[in-house]
């Protein structure tokens, strides 16, 4: 049986539920593992001073989570798992008094004033009920053609007829995966890659091989090795602010992995969300290989969060099955917010929009690389995020489930490691999701404290 005793100091709501937010997080941060035997109701009651009652109404919320498993007779035991499920559903510390370092996005702030005006502007215009009705699958065409504007200035000239209208970056890649490949088959990807393609890649049961990264992103040789290896005719990438490391990809580098490419027969999936954050970035990889490149972008995070909007360029040979599939998962992209980037992007606002996201993610990488004055990370100015390597014996788990409890929240690196590969000793931070400068401060000196210290011992197993 675990001798487990947890804190119900300093959390919110009802014991029972303190008992099994308590419990969540510690089977998060790896303290509690699958197949683990808890202390008896009596037993935890009387150790914790609370009535059976309370026990076993924590119990019963945990199995409700898909924490536990109870046997009659034998107990209850951490369920197999319960990791997973716990990694992405923990509990809020704290509500809107939690600092969020975890989700990858720009203040709202920054384009709520323009946002604003585009909506009183097209409220106005006499434009609102043609936007209204459903629209062709693939977009509007003048909603298209902006969108191959939007797309030349990263570097990368398509033709309208390529581009279609997608709702966010990632039901992009959902059509990209489910349209152009079978279950079963391999997409290779870089050794951390962004978790939602993990999810999707699970959902559509996909095999993701993870190829090995340098400082200048996917290596070569690696890949060259895998696709002989597998067979693998996609592969899925991001060489411009490479979530989670951060990396951009240099130009001869992509020229190198774009010829690997050619010669496997491998279709690219490339994600730019970033790229207009990246000052003098080389062009997407997709220009030196365009007639077998998926470029997808969005709106989200290079101009507000709330534009669920973005483009996907497309070869003319893949435009079909990738135009049914992107139907069939959403039957149209939101023609308001299409028409909505396609003004700023033809008035010139998307650009200083971007330019004014941008420079607020420089000037919190200068107080990011302050507070956290000593520590070893990795970043690229205009980024959202730092990859940040933890200090021994801290692991990534543990500092999350630390830093929650004292009302931090941050992105568990397990998320973003495809296959069983182990987990790196680093954390994504992300330091423009906060409200405001001093709140990134705050949050982060959190960190600094809390990774200058020694981690709480796991609790011991009899």
């Amino acid at each position: 049986m675990t001798m487990w005793l947890p804190s119900l100091t300093d959390r919110p709501g009802p014991k029972y539920l303190r008992i099994a937010d308590a419990l969540s997080e510690d089977i998060y941060a790896g303290r509690l593992a699958a197949g683990d035997r808890l202390p008896t109701h009596r037993d935890l009651a009387w150790n914790l001073g609370v009535t059976v009652g309370t026990v076993s109404r924590a119990y019963a919320e945990a199995e409700r989570r898909g924490l536990l498993v109870g046997e009659v007779g034998r107990g209850s035991y951490v369920k197999a798992g319960a990791r997973s499920t716990a990694t992405l559903a923990m509990p809020d510390p704290g509500g809107p008094a939690t600092i969020e370092l975890g989700i990858n996005k720009p203040a709202a702030a920054l384009s709520s004033p323009e946002f604003a005006a585009a909506m009183t502007a097209l409220a106005q215009s006499g434009d609102l009920d043609m936007l209204m009705n459903y629209q062709p699958h693939t977009g509007r065409w003048d909603h298209r053609a902006a969108g191959a504007e939007w797309i030349a200035r990263r570097g990368l000239k398509v033709d309208a007829g390529q581009v279609m209208l997608i709702s966010g970056a990632e039901h992009g890649i959902a059509a990209a995966l489910m349209g152009l490949t079978d279950p079963g088959d391999v997409v290779l990807v870089e050794e951390l890659t962004w978790s939602g393609t993990r999810a999707l890649g699970s959902l559509q049961r996909l095999s993701l091989k993870p190829v090995a990264m340098d400082q200048h992103g996917l290596i070569p040789e690696a890949l060259d090795a895998a696709c002989r290896a597998s067979g693998a005719r996609m592969l899925y990438t991001m060489p411009t602010i490479h979530n989670p490391t951060t990396v951009l990809m240099p130009a001869d580098r992509r020229a190198e992995i774009a010829e690997i490419a050619r010669n496997h027969g491998l279709t690219i999936v490339e994600d730019d969300v970033y790229g207009m954050l990246a000052a003098d970035a080389p062009p997407p990889l997709s220009a030196y290989a365009p007639e077998r490149s998926i470029y997808i972008t969005s709106a989200s995070k290079s101009l507000a969060p709330c534009l669920r909007i973005g483009y996907a360029a497309v070869p003319l040979d893949r435009t079909g099955r990738f135009t049914a599939t992107s139907r069939a998962l959403n039957w149209m992209a939101p023609p308001v917010e299409a028409e909505i980037l396609s003004r700023w992007i033809r008035s010139g606002v998307a650009d200083e929009l971007a330019e004014r996201i941008r420079a607020d993610a420089v000037a919190r990488l200068k107080v990011t690389s302050r507070i956290l004055e000593g520590f070893t990370f990795k970043a690229t100015p205009g980024a959202f995020h730092i990859w940040l390597e933890l200090p021994e014996p801290w692991r990534a788990q543990d500092v999350v489930g630390a830093a929650r409890a004292r009302g931090v929240s941050m992105t568990s690196t397990e998320l973003f490691v495809p296959g069983r590969a182990e987990t790196p000793h680093a954390l994504r931070i992300s330091i423009c999701a906060t409200r405001t400068h001093a709140e990134l401060e705050s949050g982060l000196s959190a960190v600094a404290e809390l990774l200058r210290q020694a981690p709480e011992p796991c609790l011991a197993v009899a």
